[in-house]
């Protein structure tokens, strides 16, 4: 369960999940979740059998925040979650151009035509209705159209069509999702970013719901280290090597944390 994190969250990310590598731990699971920035390294490493390059996003800023942020804790005035995800929805109708939407897809051109990774799944949100979409090879679409769309933060960057759906960040629904690995034996989840206004979609309310079912569960949050190099602009990628560092040196030491019955197909 890789969750929502902007660029910086993308390294740290591929940092803890080196950590675990290079400690022994086998990355292999019979299902991977991907949200937003988590869906980056869930799709880069479910397809490519790697973790994706600090520059996945380009060098210099990813893009820029302005009033994203605004206009998401604004959002959160609303009377009902659902009342809030049509305001976002409409603005990211009113600003979407085909243009706009080409070149953030192409970003992800590495994952184009590339055959849909068995177990992976993409998190994103539906414009129109506020609901959950969730993009799986059940339904295959281009990958690298997929991942743009779990990626594509209100404001900052377009939403993208799917199927005929206008799609936007995944991470609108929880920055992690934690709750799609609901009856697994053990999961390790990654939330780079933990907030959420409602308690039931903070990673480790839903991480304790999990375990309190019977599942084996690792959560890994960014320690001190990881919070100052994913810092507050989480677009910059020039911090991508401070934060890969940083994930990477906790992914080694809690390794050993690693649920014992972790292993292909849980």
């Amino acid at each position: 369960m890789l969750g929502s994190g902007g660029a910086t969250g993308i390294a740290w990310q591929a940092g803890v999940l080196a950590g675990l590598r290079d400690a022994g731990v086998d990355l292999d699971a019979g299902l991977v979740v991907g949200t937003s920035a988590g869906a980056v390294v869930a799709a880069w490493l479910a397809a490519t059998g790697d973790l994706p390059p600090l520059d996945v996003l380009g060098t210099g800023r990813a893009g820029r925040l302005g009033l994203a942020p605004l206009a998401l804790a604004g959002a959160q005035v609303f009377p009902s979650r659902r009342h809030a995800l049509a305001w976002l929805g409409e603005r990211a109708r009113r600003t979407w151009t085909a243009r706009a939407e080409r070149d953030w897809v192409g970003r992800f051109s590495a994952l184009a035509g590339r055959p849909w990774p068995a177990g992976l799944v993409v998190v994103a949100t539906d414009a129109a209705t506020g609901r959950p979409a969730y993009l799986t090879g059940r339904a295959p679409v281009d990958l690298a159209r997929a991942v743009a769309a779990s990626c594509a933060v209100p404001g900052v960057f377009p939403a993208v069509t799917v199927a005929g759906r206008l799609l936007f960040d995944g991470g609108l629904r929880s920055p992690a999702n934690l709750d799609l690995a609901d009856g697994a034996d053990a999961a390790v989840a990654l939330a780079p970013l933990a907030p959420s206004v409602r308690a039931h979609r903070r990673p480790a309310n839903q991480a304790a719901a999990l375990a309190a079912s019977g599942t084996q569960v690792l959560l890994l949050e960014p320690d001190a280290a990881g919070r100052r190099a994913i810092g507050l602009d989480v677009l910059d990628t020039s911090r991508g090597r401070e934060a890969l560092e940083a994930g990477r040196a906790l992914g080694l030491r809690r390794a050993r944390d690693v649920p014992p019955s972790w292993s292909r197909g849980d």
